[in-house]
């Protein structure tokens, strides 16, 4: 049998890892991004990979690239910080379980284990330090519009005019994935109703003289009757990781990572009038929502880079699989799989979504390399990734509804994206 050469559809955080993997086992492949060059947007801010999301990043680095990626990490700051009455500036009770950790993975799912080891990280920071060392193996500026299979293998096109042969396609593009939407055109998320402005605040010495001291303490949530939530933490870097890796990862100032999300209806915007909202006017709306709340946090508004600033709306897969789980159901497709957001995204408040990519990719990568690429062995995958991923769509639900207002799954409603 000859060797497998894998195509990485998504250059994000599970499709890199996914790649790192295959590298490090010595398995060929090509991933390509449709963006054209890796700063060609913003790539989000903190996310916190604990528990199997750590053990499975760990699994596709290497040694060199791991300890890299552990000296470019952010400060693990207190997980039990806050939460502050948005209007008065009082302590409100905390919410959630004893132990639950607000913006970190949600507790209690089996797949989520509570010993492992836990890292702050910047997504633009980790995708940096995930395309050390693989940058020859990594196109730009691919945007797939569809593929063919044969007996042999399958051909990915691409807008620009050019194919690609390999024995596997990885669907590593997030929510609009084509792949999927050749795949399983039925294929469909829900809207959870959900609407979040994403921000960074620089920490500044102005920012610091006038923001409540207690809420820069560690992860803070202030929240009004609305309910209209900001979840905010600050982002510290021990390290400069020009410094530390020769100037291929930029370095990155300190900064206070906040979400403000409620429901639709409270942000008052038609989703067309919200998706097209810029990062000013993202920061605008922002400072609009929260013209009623204590003066003491309205600097973390007003002194935000607004070019940073964005406007989500919250889907989610539905908690159950987009094929049946039981193997005499369904054939496997052994030419086409899924990792991550392009087949079951989930809710951030949970902080699992990551995470679950990151099992995917050290998933995938080893059943590739130990068993190679059949309708059994992906049918397997397949069965795994459900098994972990459906509770942790759960879990993240479970948190919105404290964290958002989420009315759950029954109130959600299809969509096509």
């Amino acid at each position: 049998m000859s060797s497998p050469h894998i195509l990485v559809i998504g250059g994000g955080i599970g499709g890199l890892a996914l790649s790192q993997n295959l590298r490090k086992r010595g398995v060929s492949f090509t991933l390509f991004e449709r963006d054209a060059s890796p700063s060609a947007r913003a790539q989000g801010y903190r996310i916190r990979v604990a528990g199997e999301g750590a053990d499975g990043l760990l699994e596709c680095l290497d040694d060199e690239l791991l300890k890299v990626f552990e000296e470019t990490c952010a400060e693990m700051k207190s997980m039990s910080g806050a939460r502050l009455n948005a209007v008065d500036g009082s302590p409100m009770v905390p919410l959630g379980p004893p132990g639950m950790r607000p913006g970190g993975p949600a507790p209690g799912p089996p797949w989520m284990k509570r010993d492992g080891r836990a890292y702050t990280v910047d997504r633009t920071m980790l995708r940096n330090v995930l395309l050390l060392g693989q940058e020859q193996h990594v196109k730009f500026g691919k945007t797939l519009t569809k593929y063919e299979t044969t007996d042999s293998g399958i051909t990915a096109y691409f807008s620009d005019g050019s194919s690609e042969q390999g024995t596997l396609l990885v669907g590593a593009d997030g929510t609009t994935s084509p792949v999927r939407k050749q795949l399983l055109p039925n294929f469909r998320y829900l809207d959870t109703g959900s609407r979040v402005i994403y921000g960074k605040t620089p920490i500044t010495e102005e920012l610091l003289a006038h923001f409540p001291a207690n809420a820069m303490a560690g992860t803070t949530i202030i929240q009004d009757q609305s309910p209209l939530t900001l979840f905010m933490e600050p982002i510290l870097f021990p390290n400069d990781a020009s410094l530390l890796t020769g100037g291929r990862v930029s370095r990155i100032d300190d900064y206070v990572y906040w979400v403000l999300g409620g429901s639709f209806e409270t942000f008052g915007l038609s989703d067309t009038e919200f998706h097209s909202l810029s990062g000013k006017e993202s920061a605008m709306l922002s400072l609009k929502l929260t013209a009623h709340w204590h003066p003491s946090f309205k600097p973390m508004f007003e002194l935000q880079n607004t070019s940073q600033s964005a406007p989500l709306r919250l889907i989610s897969s539905k908690p159950e699989p987009c094929w049946p789980v039981k193997r005499a159901q369904w054939t496997p497709d052994a030419r086409v799989v899924f990792i991550g957001d392009a087949i079951h995204a989930m809710m951030p408040a949970g902080g699992s979504g990551a995470n679950t990519a990151l099992r995917d990719a050290a998933l995938l990568a080893r059943i590739i390399a130990e068993e190679g690429v059949s309708e059994e062995t992906m049918g397997g995958f397949a069965d795994q990734m459900w098994d972990y991923a459906l509770p942790a769509i759960k879990g993240s639900a479970i948190a919105a509804t404290k964290l958002l207002g989420f009315k759950g799954f029954e109130s959600a409603r299809e969509v096509v994206i």
